[in-house]
């Protein structure tokens, strides 16, 4: 579900390191038990609210290379 709030702007947003200069990423930021997912550079489309657990799932699945968008060349 995405949310729209005014509570993005007191939250501590973190954006991954990898996605240098471009800026193309997304921002998450913990809030009670839940994780804040949002884009970047739309950060007033809102946010994406999920589990703890189902936070850790989604990293594991793109850590396992199952949630690419693109297929992978080789």
């Amino acid at each position: 579900m995405v949310v729209r709030s005014d509570r993005g702007n007191v939250l501590d947003w973190r954006k991954s390191s990898i996605s240098g200069a471009s800026g193309e990423c997304v921002e998450v930021a913990p809030w009670r038990a839940l994780v804040l997912v949002r884009d970047s550079r739309a950060p007033e489309r809102g946010e994406m609210e999920l589990s703890r657990e189902r936070w850790h799932g989604l990293l594991t699945c793109i850590r396992a290379g199952r949630c690419d968008v693109l297929p992978r060349l080789r």
